[in-house]
């Protein structure tokens, strides 16, 4: 089955993609590095590749990958470095604030709540891309479509691309570059319009 949202299952597939992205971005575990989270990373890139978007292997670049490596480089950066955090992966850091707990954390909440939606953080912040992932999975499973237009529009990118910029400048261990690629891939205006334009032709096709 092809990992890329199809017509036929449009919103399940998504949705499953958003969790897996969500399950990427987060705290490194086991489940990343397991057989089944390789073949479903290889054969993403794989479909892509075949769209014209190259993104390296992180599994072919380090073939020693491990919990170790990835927890170390995960740390240095999304959460304590010296002498700052090179990428700090919440959306207040990048709304005007620059720092946390503010504007960005808000909006979050606000669109959580209008959703129905309220993710098992613990310590962490709402604003962490990986629970912003996970609220996208969440709108894909419910069909919102307009929510999650207004989300990644007037919320999401604008924050992200500017993470983003951040997170270019060190262009750190290549399991992380390959994660942030495919966010940034799978919720940019063009892959959304080619979703719902291949959605379109089907239904135009079934008439």
């Amino acid at each position: 089955m092809s990992l890329i949202p199809q017509e036929d299952t449009f919103a399940l597939n998504l949705a499953h993609l958003y969790a897996f992205l969500h399950t990427l971005t987060d705290f490194p575990s086991d489940e990343i590095l397991s057989p089944l989270a390789r073949s479903i990373i290889q054969s993403l890139l794989s479909e892509l590749s075949q769209q014209g978007l190259a993104i390296p292997d992180p599994f072919v670049l380090c073939p020693d990958l491990s919990l170790s490596k990835l927890t170390q480089a995960y740390t240095q950066l999304f959460i304590s470095a010296v002498p700052k955090v090179p990428a700090p992966p919440y959306a207040s850091v990048y709304c005007g604030d620059r720092s946390l707990c503010g504007r960005g954390l808000v909006e979050a909440k606000t669109f959580y709540r209008s959703a129905g939606f309220y993710p098992d953080c613990g310590a962490e912040l709402a604003d962490h891309l990986t629970y912003e992932l996970a609220f996208l999975s969440h709108l894909a499973t419910k069909g919102a479509w307009d929510v999650e237009q207004d989300f990644l529009q007037h919320h999401f990118r604008p924050w992200f691309e500017a993470f983003r910029t951040r997170f270019d400048r060190v262009r750190p261990y290549p399991f992380y570059v390959m994660t942030v690629d495919l966010v940034d891939f799978f919720t940019t205006t063009e892959a959304r319009e080619s979703r719902q334009s291949s959605t379109n032709n089907r239904q135009y096709n079934d008439k």
